[in-house]
Order: C-alpha cells, then structure tokens, then sequence
C-alpha cells in the first residue's frame, strides 16, 4: 500500500521532501501512519459531521475539468468560480469551468441527472440531508461536490477549500468521504456599527465572504443613528451612516453567499445619538437621554418611520428591533405610570405596541433578553412570535439558568456570546472562547433556533480584523453538533483561516488574547488611556512589575513571530498587520508603566536624599536631550497613532476616526509636559535643593523599600 505524507504532516520533520512517497507494510503501525497522515490532511472548519478518508487522492493534473451539473445555474456557477479563484489564489492553480473528461470535480444538487449518476458509478446512496447539507466524495479520478440545496452545494466548496493541499502542479486534495449538515438553522453575527468605526462597503463585503467561507449564513448591522434614514436625515451623521444605495448592493452581495442581512435598528433604549437633537428631545424618557419615551405617540412614529425605509432595503425574513439596556425607563415621562404599574410592565407593553407597528411587514421581531430577564414574571406577556436574542458573555461553565426560562416559557430564541473584542486592545480570547463555545453548546441542547455572535465598539476604536478568531469559533461552533474541542479548533485554525501548514498565527492570537488573564485585568483599552501620573496608575504599576515583564516578552514574541511569517498567510493576510499593531500597543502599555514606576522610585529616591545630587542627576533620564524616557514614550505613542490611522482607514470610513487619533495626541503631550515640568523641577532644585512634593508631581506614594537581599 503507498499513501504520500501532506504537507502538514511533514512540516515538523526538515528530514523529509515534499509528497515523498513511502512504501507501508500492512502492520497495524503501517495502519496507523497512514491514519495519522490522512488525519493532518483535514484540518477543516467547520468540522464535518461525518468524514471517511480513503487511501486515494485526487492530483490536480492538467486534463482537470471543473463540471457544472447544471450550467444554467447561477448560484452552482457563482459558487464554482469562488472555488477556482482561491484554488489560484491559495495553491496556484489554473482550473476552468468545462465540460466532462476522464477526470472531474463535477458539482451541483444532489437531485441532478448527472449527480445521480457518478453517485451510482461509485456505489454510494446519498444520504437524505437537510437544506444546508451537503456530500462530498473525492476519489483519485473525481471529486464529487452535491449539496441538498445551492447553499448546501456553496457549503461543501467551502469544506473543499480547505482540502486543497500542495502547490501548482503537486496539488491534491486527499481521498475522502463527507456528509455534513449544520446542528443550528442560523448561524449568524452581529456588528456593532454605531459606537464609532462604520465600515466602508468593501470591507462589509470582505466580512460576507469570510463569513460564507466558514458556512456562517446570518449578518446584523446593528444600528443606533447610523442609517440614513430620508424620513429622518438629521440623525444619520454625513459620512458615517449606511446609504440605501450601499444596503441595497450589500443586500444583493450577500445574497450570492447565502448570507441574509438582517437590519438591527434600536426601538427603546440606545438612542442618545438621536435624542440629544432639539427636535428629537421630547421623545427622550429623560432630557437628551438614552431611552425613547412610551408616553409619547411621536417614539412610535419614530419607529414606524425607520422600518418602513427598512423594509423596502432589507427582504429578509427578520427585523431585530433591539431593546436592551432600557435603565432609564421609569425614571422621566414614565415615572408616574410605574410607581403604579412597575416598569416591567411599561417595557412589555412597549414591546407589544412595536410589534403591533411593525406587524403589517410580516417579520419575525428579534429582541435582547435582558430585561425580559429581570421580569420573569412578566416574560408571559411577550407574544410568542417574537424571537429572544439571548446575550451573556461571560466565561460560564453553563448557561442553562439562562436559557431554561425562555425555553420553558415556549419562546424560539438565539443564543448571543460575543468576542470580547470591546474595551480591549485585542479580544479577550481566553474568556471569548469559554463563552462562545459553552454558550452555544448549551443553546443546541435547548433547541435553540440559531446563534448569533457579537462584537461591540464601547470604547470607539475596536478593529473588526482583530475578532476574526472568535468570529470562526462562533461558525464551528454553531455548525457541528457536539461540544467544540477548543485544543483541536486552534490545531485547524492557521490552515483553515491563513492556509499556513503550522500554528504560529494562533499561536500569536492566544498570547495577544491571554494578557487578560495574565495580568488579571478587565480592560487593557482602558488601561491604555489610563493618566499614568495617578496614585492608582502607580500603585498597580509597582503590583504588576513582574507580570510586566512577563507579559511583554510574551507579545513581542507575537510580534516577531507574526514578523518572520507574516508571507506564510495565503488567504486572510490583512489579519496580520492589525495583530501586529495590537502587540505593540501592548508592549507600550507594559513598558509605559515599569517607566512610570522606575521614575516613581528614583524620583522618591532623589526627594528623600535632597542633599545627594548623584542621586538628583539620575532624573536626567527622564527630561535630558539624550536619554529621555518620557519624551520616548512620547514618540511610541505618536509611531502607534499613524499605524492605527492606517488600519482604521483599511476598514473603516473616516467618520470618527479623528476622535480616537485624539487620544493619542492627548496621551502624547502629557509626556511631553511630564518632561518638561521635571526639568523645571531640576533647574529649580539647582538654585534652592527643593523638589516637588512627589505625590502633588503625579508619582504615587512612597514606594516600599526593596527587599534586603538574602546573604
């Protein structure tokens, strides 16, 4: 029996060549390498259902034909041509679209004549799948690609994707046997669009096509006051709203990809944007605030107004109408009415008079869970057509305690983890991925009728390219039927994301993505923009100093790492950059406060011992023309400001952007000033031997002494 090693199965051995051929005996360790060896072959997410590799392989030799079951289908032909441009782009091959020869990838619906066929020339009965499903055969003369469905058919191209090992002419695809079909009916995200970054159009369709590429088949824009509405155009800011026109052709963009958009358009809470207008106020539950008032009649045309527009853009089959985080409620207009009644009630019965609003378009209204949450009591009164959008994001073990009282109340819901991309300099992986995978695990054992991951902007600056990890964890999970083994899902990820045969991209995400947990912080962002001249600043510098250290050889190993093999990436590379960015934004935060507690220390030094000039001169370092680490962290700063200028602009329209490069500006000159305020602190020690007082100068109090060194 001969098999052939790919190439990630010979990867960490640099004594074997590329596809050499080895000659196994039929002892049960000749048995196991070749399982070993096919198993390295198929490192694909989502992870098939059910896969049977074979001993053959398919050799992308040049009499390849690439055949259309159907040739008058659009989709089939859609479909067809995204697999043979990232066959070019990832293997550089040359596949065109024919008619049949001797060998085929041969690909349409399961019910087609010459489907049929080839199933019956090799033996197998296709199995009955639902819409999304799919069987895929490869054999060493075709490959077989049948969906039960044009979606399902897409989905089994994107798993063949995945399968294309080699380059050129050492191209293959390993034998094997797939039938695959999603565990959840929707698989979906959320993008928050509201809080700061708009996407430009093409990088919304770079989304659709990475979301499609992992069988994700739901995208929310979720939407405060960035839609430009015509009924209502003094809330949607110039340039940083979605047109009509750009909804309309994102639409239909989707729509090739088996991906429908679903408009997520506050109805309650989350609207300052739009209440702090003069002319929108009377609608706000308290003055300019937060929360569309039910006393008033004008909230409702408001809502009316805005999905009418909706509904001639977005012809899907839901509307999510948002209506979490009403904290205001009850506390202005409404007040009376629930010292009475209480303001669970005033909420549902919101609720209700927008579903009654929007009842003439026939959409299934989607709606956060959290107040409803807080009412269970009350959670009857919610009709049962509407769908809960049920959100946690926390790294539980479990999520029955919320998902069992929807379940038991009848409702249909999603389940809504997120990437844990906000107040973060890069995502908190080790929590998203505990959230992501368990939340989801659960919600398929309640029936739970889709899922729907979230990334949020709180902070105004998140980059969307950094979620990418949580965002396909989010697929996989969502599409396989068991618990996602995490080990196993970051062992496929650099192939099935970057087409790189190796870890080191997932090896940088999870050390960018564990600083959380390394540092045991809530919100490195945060963090970052934090007045290092503070008592708190100084005092969790000196508790952080070993940790510190720690911390940045971890992320400068990333980015080294994501430096010598950034040209590894063949699909997804523009990841990359953004990675890169976020570990020197952390290095600067690491090294930003061991300045600050080393100045501390030898500023409290130098003030203790006045009359020891040796000890004074040491602050050199910090205002001197040679040696100044306050002006260099300075300079860092103002580095990180353009680089960020340029990732955002690689995504995002320029709305916005000028008041997170504002920050920076900020951050940057109050090194400056630092500096200079030490150095007319010297000049002015060098005529009178005073200082500042160090804790009025922003340096914290006294530090501990060192500990005495044991002999």
């Amino acid at each position: 029996m001969q098999t052939t090693l790919t190439r990630s199965a010979i990867l960490p051995s640099l004594l074997l060549f590329f596809s050499l051929p080895i000659i196994l005996s039929g002892s049960s360790g000749a048995v196991r390498a070749q399982e070993s060896t096919a198993k390295a072959a198929f490192q694909v997410i989502p992870k098939p259902r059910e896969l049977k590799p074979t001993d053959e392989r398919f050799s992308f030799t040049k009499d390849v034909r690439v055949v259309l079951a159907d040739p008058r289908s659009v989709d089939d032909r859609f479909a067809t041509e995204d697999f043979i441009a990232d066959a070019r782009a990832t293997a550089t091959l040359d596949l065109r679209i024919g008619s049949g020869g001797r060998r085929s990838i041969l690909i349409g619906k399961i019910d087609l004549p010459k489907i049929s066929a080839a199933f019956r020339s090799a033996g197998i009965t296709p199995a009955k799948l639902g819409d999304e499903g799919y069987l895929l055969i490869v054999t060493a003369n075709q490959i077989i690609v049948a969906g039960q469905t044009e979606a399902g058919t897409f989905y089994a191209l994107q798993t063949l994707k995945q399968l294309v090992r080699g380059d050129g002419a050492e191209a293959f695809v390993p034998g094997v046997q797939i039938t695959d079909w999603p565990a959840m009916r929707w698989r979906a995200v959320s993008d928050d669009i509201s809080r700061g970054p708009v996407p430009t159009v093409d990088y919304v369709k770079r989304q659709l096509r990475t979301f499609a590429a992992f069988k994700l088949n739901m995208h929310s824009f979720y939407m405060e006051h960035t839609f430009a509405s015509d009924a209502h155009p003094l809330i949607g800011p110039a340039g940083g709203s979605l047109t009509p026109a750009e909804i309309r052709e994102l639409v239909a963009y989707a729509k090739r990809y088996h991906i429908e958009l679903v408009p997520e358009q506050q109805t309650f809470g989350h609207l300052h944007k739009a209440l702090k207008l003069e002319k929108y106020n009377e609608l706000a539950e308290v003055p300019y605030g937060d929360v569309l008032s039910p006393q008033q009649q004008g909230s409702y045309k408001l809502v009316a107004d805005w999905y009418r527009e909706l509904d001639q853009l977005f012809p899907g089959q839901f509307f999510h109408i948002g209506a979490d985080e009403t904290f205001e409620l009850g506390e202005g207009q409404s007040r009376e009415v629930a010292k009475t009644r209480g303001v669970g009630a005033i909420y549902f019965e919101h609720l209700d008079r927008v579903r009654n609003v929007l009842k003439p378009y026939n959409r299934r209204l989607m709606f956060w869970g959290d107040i409803a949450l807080n009412h269970p009591e009350l959670i009857g009164q919610v009709p049962k057509d509407m769908i809960v959008m049920n959100w946690s994001y926390g790294p539980r073990d479990s999520f029955e305690s919320r998902i069992k009282p929807f379940k038991d109340a009848g409702f249909d819901q999603f389940v809504c983890p997120g990437v844990g991309n906000w107040n973060q300099i890069f995502p908190n992986v080790d929590s998203a991925s505990k959230n992501i995978v368990n939340f989801v695990r659960d919600g398929q054992a309640a029936n739970a009728m889709g899922m729907m991951n979230t990334t949020w902007d709180d902070d105004g600056e998140s980059l969307f390219e950094m979620t990418w990890h949580g965002i396909v964890l989010g697929a996989a999970a969502s599409w396989q039927d068991k618990t996602t083994d995490v080990a196993e899902f970051d062992k496929n990820f650099d192939w099935a994301f970057f087409r790189n045969d190796g870890n080191q991209f997932v090896q940088a995400v999870r050390a960018l993505g564990s600083v959380n947990t390394q540092l045991g912080i809530n919100q490195t962002d945060e963090h970052f923009w934090r007045d290092p001249f503070t008592a708190s600043f100084q005092m969790q510098s000196r508790e952080l100093r070993e940790k510190l250290k720690q911390m940045r050889l971890s992320v400068e190993d990333a980015d080294e790492s994501l430096l010598r093999n950034g040209s590894r990436a063949r699909r997804n590379r523009s990841m990359i950059p953004v990675m890169r960015f976020a570990a020197q934004r952390l290095d600067h935060l690491g090294r930003r406060m061991q300045v600050v507690d080393k100045f501390s220390q030898e500023y409290w030094e130098a003030y203790l011992n006045l009359g020891d000039r040796r000890k004074v001169g040491r602050l050199r370092n910090y205002w001197g023309n040679i040696y100044n680490w306050l002006r260099e962290m300075a300079e860092e700063l103002a580095i990180l400001k353009e680089d960020y200028r340029r990732q955002w602009l690689a995504e995002n329209r320029p709305y916005w952007m000028d008041s997170v490069l504002a920050r920076y500006d900020r951050a940057i000159i109050a090194w400056l000033n630092k500096s200079k305020a030490l150095e007319e602190a010297v000049r002015v020690y060098n005529t009178n031997s005073v200082l500042p007082d160090p804790e009025e100068f922003g340096l914290g109090p006294r530090p501990a002494p060192s500990p005495t060194p044991a002999r």
